[in-house]
């Protein structure tokens, strides 16, 4: 299958982004991503988020539904909300950490011990027994370690589907 040079599919994505810009109006779009980093920076400094990207969420949804409001289908304001809030993070130098930084696991010390009380695996949850600390199982462990390799070899869109079928 003949596949479409790196450079071209850039040039595509970005006529796209520019277009939903277009829509949004240059001058409009670029006091929104302002805005945005106005915010986003005042939070974070006030203390009210932990990372540069704790209201990420909270906005985008916001202004996705605010275009929503206006007329735009939920896809192409989706698009839209998530470049608006790429150029506010842009603006702030915020630098989104990687998926293994992320996880829970990552920001647990070296030498921190947690005591835990109920097996780690999700959907196991049982107690565990005498000289267990995480998994009250070899399975349980294997189990778990599988499911984090499975997630991280994964690529984006797979590894968001396996997220969401987790909630």
């Amino acid at each position: 299958m003949l596949q479409m040079p790196a450079h071209l599919i850039n040039r595509k994505e970005r006529r796209a982004r520019d277009a939903r810009r277009g829509r949004l109006g240059e001058g409009r779009y670029n006091i929104l991503v302002r805005e945005l980093a106005r915010v986003i920076r005042m939070a974070f400094e006030a203390g009210d988020t932990g990372s540069l990207f704790g209201l990420e969420g909270p906005l985008r949804a916001g202004i996705r539904s605010d275009l929503c409001r206006q007329g735009w289908g939920w896809l192409t304001a989706d698009l839209c909300a998530r470049d608006l809030l790429d150029d506010a993070f842009r603006v702030v130098r915020a630098v989104r950490p990687t998926w293994n930084e992320g996880q829970p696991e990552w920001t647990i010390e070296a030498g921190t011990l947690i005591e835990r009380t109920r097996c780690a695996r999700r959907g196991c949850g049982k107690k565990l027994p005498e000289g267990h600390y995480k998994f009250c199982s070899r399975l349980c462990a294997s189990s778990h370690q599988k499911s984090i390799e499975y997630l991280r070899e994964a690529s984006d869109q797979r590894a968001l589907d396996i997220a969401v079928q987790r909630l």
